[in-house]
Order: structure tokens, then sequence, then C-alpha cells
């Protein structure tokens, strides 16, 4: 990569961006009106920054990823997310940016000067030029992440402020039958309603769940009903 190009152009990363992490396969629950507020600035592109926190398994990344998908943001926007290069350098931050810039995880690099230095000055950058919709996000409120720089808390304070809650049961079992239409087996609604009143609503750990139960149900020629799963996963 770069350290500067004369032109916007779309970062996608292949070990992030996947095609599964679109709007077909995100459920949005209680949070339909983050989802639409979030669409809608892609849309209309214009000049607002946004930041979005949600806890771990909320669903932040795959609706982040999902934005980067839109038709409206295609070939037009910068995604990145800081879990991924944080170990790279800063220097991925020092770029033009595009009419749409979306920035994950911007809480990991906490505590690490050169990083923070980065962001601020691509906020600044994206302040300066007046134009185009910029997108943040983290795991917490921007109060609650303990950036050395203060300013670049404040930064993240000016503009619209908007989170994910967890899903609730109904919502994580549309959410885990989805899936399993990509992953191609069957989990019966039943089934996914007892699982997620015995693990959680973290989509995520729950789709690693499914993982699992996709190689038992193979290994053991067994479908998806609700004793086998107590059985598999020692669910009492």
């Amino acid at each position: 990569m770069e350290k500067q190009n004369s032109e916007p152009y779309q970062v996608a990363l292949d070990l992030k961006i996947s095609e599964k992490s679109d709007f077909n396969s995100f459920v949005p629950g209680n949070n339909a009106g983050t989802v639409q507020l979030l669409k809608s600035a892609i849309i209309k592109k214009e000049h607002e920054f946004y930041y979005l926190f949600g806890p771990h398994g909320s669903g932040k990344s795959h609706l982040l990823n999902a934005l980067f998908q839109l038709p409206e943001a295609n070939s037009k926007c910068f995604f990145v997310d800081m879990n991924l290069v944080k170990t790279i350098g800063s220097f991925v931050l020092d770029v033009n940016l595009p009419e749409i810039t979306i920035i994950d995880n911007v809480d990991v690099i906490a505590g690490d000067e050169n990083f923070e230095l980065a962001l601020f000055g691509l906020f600044n950058r994206w302040y300066d030029s007046r134009k185009g919709v910029l997108i943040m996000s983290g795991s917490s409120s921007f109060d609650y992440i303990p950036f050395l720089k203060k300013d670049l808390t404040t930064r993240l304070s000016s503009g619209v402020i908007c989170s994910l809650d967890f899903l609730d049961e109904e919502s994580c079992v549309e959410a885990l039958q989805k899936r399993t239409v990509e992953k191609a087996f069957n989990l019966p609604p039943a089934t996914a309603a007892f699982l997620v009143r015995h693990c959680n609503r973290d989509i995520r750990s729950l789709v690693k769940i499914l993982d699992e139960l996709d190689k038992l149900q193979i290994e053991h020629y067994h479908k998806l009903t609700i004793p086998f799963v107590k059985k598999v996963l020692s669910i009492q």
C-alpha cells in the first residue's frame, strides 16, 4: 500500500470484507433507526461525521461492512478496520479521502501515540475539506475510550452519535436462520430459539456455535434437534 495517493481509492482488505457481511444477512432488530440513518448518510454523502458504538457481538462491524458494499459506496469509499492494521503502521491513515470514509474499531488504537496522531490528522483533513461523510466506530462511547490525545475524544463527540443494541430473541433467531441459509444446512426454528435462550444474544458467538454444530451434524449424521444440540454442547 502506498503512503499517499493522488486520487481517492477504495480499500477493501480481503481478509475483512466479505460478500456475506452485507444487508442480505444483516438483521437490524430494534436498531432500524440507526441503520437507516447511516444508510441515508452513505447515499447523500453530505459533510457530516457519525460515531457509531456498540458492544462486541452487536453487529457493528457487520453493519459497516454492509454500508461499504452499498452501490452508492462503490469505488467512492475508504474502509479500514483498525483491528487489522494496527500492527502495520499509522501511515495507512495518511490518504486522500474520497466521498465516504469508514473507520471501524478506532478504540483499539487508544494509547498508541502515532496512531492517535494519524487519526486526529485524518479527522482534521476531512473537516477542512468541507465535503464527504466520515463514519467511525468503537465498542464503547467516545468518552470511555482512553485516548492519550484528549482532542481526539473531542473530535469523536462533535458529530452524530448513534449506538447499536444486542438483538432481541426473535431477531437473533432470524439472524441465525439467515446464516444457516448461507451455510446451506437446516436449523429448525425451535432449535434456533433454544440456542438463543440458552447461550446468549451475541451474534458473533452464536455464529461460532453454528460452525461447530455444522461440523458435528456431519460427523454424527444427525439433524440439529434440540436433544442433539443439548447433548453435543453439554447444555443442561
